[in-house]
């Protein structure tokens, strides 16, 4: 999560540099990065619990069988 903010902050940064928008594109990267972070957050908990539900499936198997 801290690389796509950091990431984002860069960019936005540069761009304003570039094109002197100063904070605007800052900002709008910033939270792109921000938004990105979040997902990557959310996309690595999701594939984790699944994960952990196959694993309780197969011991639950195990178990029984």
């Amino acid at each position: 999560m801290v690389a796509s903010c950091l990431i984002g902050l860069a960019m936005g940064y540069y761009l304003d540099q570039w094109l002197d928008t100063s904070p605007w594109l800052t900002m709008i990267f910033l939270g792109f990065g921000v938004a990105s972070g979040f997902r990557n957050i959310f996309i690595l908990t999701s594939r984790e619990l699944r994960r952990q539900e196959r694993e309780q499936e197969r011991n639950n198997d195990d178990q029984s069988g």
